[in-house]
């Protein structure tokens, strides 16, 4: 009767034991017998490889050779330095890793200046959204984009509100040549004034950035030569470029408004006078006039 009773109290000492054993013995059969185990080291085995090439991936400038640094200073024009190109080449992203796309509109996107942003736009691997009503744009300004995925072309008045889910906005819509804002000045306040309400109303409810292109216009008949910033102008509210003049102002004034008081991320550009190709030469201002004449007198 003791040995029964001895054999008993150890095979009840053992059974934890067997238990935890018993336990491991079939999670391992289960690793195993599904494959996870080799997929668990196949992740540790690429994971440890990833972080073992990063640093060969990206090499520190101050780990270049001379010869590499001779050559990279070759390749620089004049007027830069060497560092531009050393720092890009220690920002490069691993093998497999790229910046993300973005989804921008451009309202005017087929007009003269539009167009060539959303050639740059389509260039840097964005996808662009086009918004124009063909007043003054023409569409053979992005034809070659329209077989591209990531290009899309929507004909629509700036001054009715649109719904599009977008991070950047460019706001370009509206005639910038005197002979065309001149045509209809009720048209083109009513563009520059509630297109831009639109346009920052829809920033604000993506949580989009906001660029408005202004014109040097907003300073009138300026009275300083060139102008800074922060000079406010010599203006005429009721004149006949005052559509234009101060329909752009309010324009400014509304973007920075949006900013002040709603939180929207806005960018403000005053373009000056700008020429190049895609142009109309009956555009009415001082480049495209000259060009024109000397066209004709040939």
């Amino acid at each position: 009767m003791k040995q029964l009773n001895r054999q008993s109290s150890l095979s009840k000492q053992h059974r934890p034991h067997h238990h935890r054993l018993s336990l491991s013995r079939s999670l391992a059969s289960c690793l195993l017998r599904e494959q996870r185990l080799l997929f668990v080291l196949l992740g540790f085995l690429l994971a440890s490889s990833f972080f073992l090439l990063y640093p060969s991936l990206t090499p520190h400038p101050n780990t270049l050779s001379s010869s590499a640094r001779d050559t990279i200073a070759a390749r620089i024009p004049r007027g830069g330095g060497a560092s531009s190109v050393v720092s890009a080449a220690a920002r490069r992203l691993p093998v497999g890793v790229r910046k993300p796309s973005l989804r921008v509109v451009v309202t005017g996107g087929v007009g003269f200046v539009g167009s060539h942003l959303v050639d740059q736009l389509l260039a840097g691997g964005d996808s662009v959204i086009v918004v124009d009503n063909f007043f003054t744009g023409r569409k053979e300004n992005v034809a070659h984009h329209l077989s591209n995925p990531r290009f899309e072309l929507i004909r629509h008045d700036v001054v009715e509100p649109i719904l599009l889910e977008v991070d950047q906005i460019y706001h370009l819509a509206c005639p910038a040549s005197p002979v065309h804002y001149k045509f209809n000045p009720i048209k083109t306040i009513k563009t520059n004034v509630m297109g831009t309400l639109n346009m920052l109303g829809l920033a604000k409810r993506v949580g989009a950035r906001f660029l408005l292109t202004s014109t040097s216009e907003v300073y009138g008949d300026p009275l300083e030569h060139p102008q800074k910033e922060s000079y406010w102008g010599h203006v005429n509210p009721i004149g006949v470029r005052s559509c234009y003049d101060e329909g752009k102002r309010t324009a400014e004034t509304l973007t920075m408004d949006y900013h002040r008081g709603a939180g929207v991320e806005v960018r403000i550009a005053r373009i000056f006078n700008t020429y190049g190709p895609r142009m109309c030469l009956d555009d009415g201002r001082v480049v495209s006039n000259f060009v024109a004449q000397v066209c004709v007198n040939l």
